[in-house]
C-alpha cells in the first residue's frame, strides 16, 4: 500500500479501479498540498541574529531579527519569570537593548560585546553613530532581561543627555542618566519598580563618581512616585525565586 506523505490517512492501492469523483477529489487536494508547501518558504528559513550584536553565548531559542520586548510573563509556579529570571540567549539582551534604544528619541548605532571579569557590570564607548556596550560576561548570562533594559537606557542617556563616560561622570550625571534611561526602558513596556527591587536584592555599592545605589533607589523611586513598601516587596520576590533556583 502507497500513502502519499501530505495527505495523512488517505492511501492509494495500486491496481485498483476507484470512480472518477474520488480520482478527481484526490488529485484536487494533492494539487492543494503541492501550492501549500510551494508558497510557504517561511516554514524553512532560519532565523537571523539582530543586526547590531554579536553572539556572545550558544542561543538556547533561535534568535529572531527585530524581536519585541521580553514582557513580564506568568510562570506554572506564578513567578514573572522575565522580571528575575536570567536571559535565556545573547539575542535576547539584543532584543532588550533594540527596544530600548527606539524609544530614547535618537539615532543610535550600537552594539553589545561581552567586557572584563572583574569590570562593571556594562559600560558604553563611543558616540550615538557607533556605540558598544560592554556586558559583563557573568551578568550577560545571570541578570533579568528587566533589570537589562534600565541599565541599557541609563547607558543609552549617557550619550543622548550628553553626561559624560563612564570615568568621568558624577553622582548628579548618574541619577540624570538613571532618570532619562528609566523613561527608555519603560517606554519600552519594563518594569521599573522590579528593576529597583533588584538592585535592592544586591549589595550596596558607593563610590565618589557613581555616589550609593541604594541612595540613588530612593531618588529614582521619589522621582517617578513608586512607593518604597512596593520596591520591598520585588527585592523579596527576587530574592525568594534566586534561593529557589
Amino acid at each position: 500500500m502507497t500513502t502519499l506523505p501530505w495527505l495523512h490517512g488517505i492511501s492509494i492501492r495500486p491496481k485498483m479501479t476507484m470512480p472518477h469523483s474520488t480520482h478527481y477529489r484526490l488529485t484536487a487536494l494533492l494539487a492543494l498540498a503541492i501550492l501549500v508547501l510551494g508558497v510557504c518558504p517561511s516554514c524553512a528559513v532560519t532565523p537571523r541574529l539582530a543586526p547590531h550584536g554579536s553572539q556572545a553565548f550558544p542561543a538556547r531559542s533561535k534568535p529572531r531579527p527585530n524581536a519585541p520586548p521580553s514582557q513580564p510573563r506568568q510562570t506554572r509556579a506564578g513567578r514573572a519569570d522575565s522580571r528575575y529570571r536570567p536571559a535565556t540567549s545573547f539575542s535576547e539582551l539584543q532584543a532588550v537593548a533594540g527596544a530600548v534604544a527606539k524609544t530614547s528619541g535618537r539615532d543610535i548605532r550600537w552594539r553589545l560585546a561581552l567586557g572584563s571579569d572583574p569590570g562593571p557590570l556594562a559600560k558604553i564607548r563611543g558616540g550615538l553613530d557607533d556605540c558598544t556596550i560592554f556586558l559583563h560576561p557573568v551578568a550577560a548570562r545571570t541578570v533579568p532581561p528587566n533589570t537589562w533594559a534600565f541599565i541599557f537606557g541609563h547607558e543609552f542617556a549617557h550619550r543622548v543627555e550628553g553626561l559624560g563616560n563612564h570615568s568621568q561622570t558624577s553622582p548628579s550625571n548618574e541619577l540624570k542618566a538613571d532618570i532619562a534611561g528609566a523613561r527608555y526602558a519603560m517606554a519600552a513596556g519594563y518594569r521599573l519598580e522590579a528593576f529597583l527591587g533588584w538592585v535592592l536584592a544586591e549589595p550596596n555599592q558607593t563610590s565618589a563618581t557613581h555616589g550609593s545605589l541604594r541612595e540613588r533607589v530612593r531618588a529614582i523611586a521619589a522621582h517617578f512616585g513608586i512607593p518604597q513598601n512596593v520596591i520591598q516587596a520585588e527585592a523579596q520576590r527576587y530574592s525568594r525565586y534566586r534561593a529557589g533556583r
